[in-house]
């Protein structure tokens, strides 16, 4: 059965779509059908860095289309090698808060595009913008899991209480469940006085909102952006790095989580 995952913070800088990145490598190595969606129209993006074709149909042509069926999902989707599929974000993706914000039922456009192809991947993987959109309500209501990165600052790890709070909305008003609620520390650097301070704060926010925090720390390590320069998956750039290291942790334990592991 495949899940859709989406991946939010409302703090930018917090090494979201590096987990994405992270996740579709390994989890696409252990032979799972991974496909990524780019909700985020930021320069530097996930499309950028796993070397999708922005000129191509992609996030924001299927979240304006009309009616959605397999067909026209399936236009938007390429292939991103060693990271699975993607739909890439494109030019279009910058108009869709503002076109969507008065159609109703805009928060479940997304959920009813993927469902046309969801049956071909075991996980879908959406890297959301990092403030509260349209685009971001709709990955969090198609999503049965959702993942919150956060860095070792103090804004950041409001970023999570944000996304929280937004969650609990959502659930109430769409009815709909979320199975799991992970907290990835990543891009964490424990020389930071703070790192450790903020490390049990998160662990507190956690257990009183029902969350789980996944895996242990993922390490601040300048390989991360090197193997995003070079558009290569850190398991094959860098595998024996802290920071492939603890992604492959990270995987691992969302993956126990849900009875994968």
């Amino acid at each position: 059965m495949s899940r859709i995952i989406a991946f939010s913070n409302q703090k930018g800088g917090v090494a979201k779509s590096t987990t994405v990145e992270a996740f579709a490598a390994e989890l696409t190595a252990r032979g799972f059908r991974v496909l990524m969606v780019d909700m985020d129209a930021q320069p530097g993006n996930l499309s950028l860095h796993v070397g999708a074709d922005k000129e191509r149909r992609g996030s924001g042509d299927m979240l304006l289309q009309a009616k959605p069926t397999e067909e026209n999902v399936s236009d938007c989707i390429q292939d991103a090698g060693d990271f699975g599929d993607i739909v890439a974000a494109d030019e279009r993706l910058d108009t869709v808060d503002e076109r969507l914000n008065s159609r109703v039922g805009r928060e479940r456009i997304l959920d009813r595009a993927l469902a046309t192809i969801q049956c071909r991947y075991d996980f879908i993987l959406i890297d959301t913008p990092p403030s509260l959109q349209v685009r971001t309500l709709n990955a969090l209501a198609a999503a049965d899991d959702v993942i919150i990165p956060t860095r070792a600052d103090l804004s950041s790890v409001a970023g999570v209480s944000s996304v929280l709070d937004v969650l609990d909305d959502i659930m109430t008003v769409t009815a709909h469940d979320i199975d799991l609620v992970g907290i990835a520390l990543a891009d964490w650097d424990p020389r930071l006085s703070l790192a450790k301070e903020l490390g049990a704060v998160v662990e507190r926010l956690a257990e009183d909102r029902g969350a789980r925090v996944l895996g242990r720390p993922v390490r601040h390590a300048t390989a991360a952006a090197q193997a995003q320069r070079r558009g290569e998956p850190l398991r094959i750039f860098a595998p024996s790095s802290t920071v492939h290291e603890d992604y492959r942790e990270l995987v691992s334990s969302y993956l126990a989580e849900i009875g994968l592991q």
